[in-house]
């Protein structure tokens, strides 16, 4: 069950919860361990257009993942427009081995339309 969330933050929504199970969807190490930090994570809206997420995790209830470097890219995938076009892309990065910030670029500036986040994900990668 997640920690209270501190103020300025809030549960993850559906929709982020959603689309950061199915970034970390494959069977590496990395992301099993990343994806059980989701239970454990709560946001915070950032201030740009696009719907990115600041996120936090309670590291003290799950373990940070080892990564090379301090700020890591873990994850990525491509955006789709509603007629399956490239429309940009999403990428998941931690800081010291928690999730930290879902960032979308939309090139069209028009976001996920009438879609909820995680049907505007194309083809998923992993770092």
């Amino acid at each position: 069950m997640p920690v209270p969330a501190p103020d300025g933050w809030e549960p993850l929504s559906e929709d982020v919860r959603r689309t950061l199970e199915l970034l970390l969807a494959g069977e590496s190490d990395a992301e099993r361990r990343f994806r059980a930090q989701i239970p454990h994570a709560v946001m915070h809206a950032s201030d740009c257009a696009c719907p990115c997420v600041y996120l936090r995790v309670d590291t003290d209830a799950v373990p940070a993942v080892p990564t090379e470097k301090r700020t890591a890219v873990v994850a990525g995938a491509s955006l789709c427009d509603a007629d399956g076009g490239y429309d940009g892309t999403v990428t998941l990065f931690a800081s010291d081995g928690a999730l930290a910030d879902l960032q979308f670029c939309d090139w069209e500036d028009k976001g996920p339309g009438g879609r909820r986040l995680w049907e505007w994900l194309g083809h998923v990668h992993s770092e």
